[in-house]
């Protein structure tokens, strides 16, 4: 039987599976979340992990270095659904080169080679540069979310809000628009369970008094069914088939 473990990051691949399969009763793990779904594991390892990394901004957990071998150590592989929030996590985390040789250190140690070829090609990918110019995409809203949780620098939430302001009445392009209804999900949901964000959502008002009012005010479930329910009379009227 499959255990559904709470990941923590609030991931733009969830919204737009759901949004793409046209069923506003799809179901989901839970708001603004997505699951890591695995057969016989350990879930406390799952959870550990998925919560450490949800708050390391907050605490600089000491445990992280252990706590992603354990985890890694459970699950023998990185899945497509966590690729891309954790090389935004990691290629924050690894500018502290300490933290960067212990963990790929003790990753090479399990000797998975699919893992340790993650790890070491998040330590030389330049996301400095990746990050100046992003390309409009749901998934690098999860990088973003990924190097926010890692370091806790509100200049990536400033990247999200940029992505929901920029795309969320976008009309043509239906990538653009799911990055930007992505954005949107993932911010309200995180302003529930993080002060840290609601506060520089209300400092951000500038930046798109209207987008941002959506965000704070608007249950991360309705944006949701919002986003679905508009792709679906996209589709009714030619669009985005």
């Amino acid at each position: 039987m499959k255990k559904k473990i709470l990941a923590g990051f609030f991931l733009a691949t969830l919204i737009c599976g759901l949004a793409l399969a046209q069923d506003s009763n799809a179901s989901e793990a839970g708001t603004g979340t997505i699951t890591y779904q695995a057969e016989n594991t350990d879930t406390s390892a799952e959870e550990e992990f998925s919560f450490l990394l949800m708050n390391y901004f907050k605490d600089k957990n000491p445990s992280l270095v252990q706590v992603t071998v354990n985890f890694f150590r459970e699950r023998q592989l990185v899945t497509e659904d966590m690729q891309m929030p954790l090389v935004g996590f990691y290629a924050e985390l690894f500018r502290d080169k300490k933290i960067k040789e212990k963990i790929l250190s003790e990753i090479d140690s399990l000797k998975i080679k699919s893992v340790s070829n993650f790890f070491h090609s998040v330590a030389e990918f330049d996301v400095d540069k990746f990050y100046a110019n992003p390309e409009a995409n749901p998934n690098v809203n999860d990088m973003f979310w990924g190097s926010f949780f890692a370091s806790g620098k509100t200049k990536y939430l400033d990247l999200i809000i940029d992505n929901a302001v920029k795309y969320h009445d976008e009309k043509t392009d239906l990538v653009k628009f799911l990055t930007g209804d992505s954005a949107c999900w993932s911010l309200a949901s995180n302003a529930q369970q993080y002060k840290e964000v609601r506060e520089h959502l209300e400092k951000s008002r500038h930046k798109g008094e209207a987008v941002i009012d959506y965000i704070l005010n608007t249950d991360p479930d309705e944006i949701r069914l919002n986003t679905i329910f508009f792709i679906q009379e996209q589709r009714k009227n030619g669009l985005w088939n």
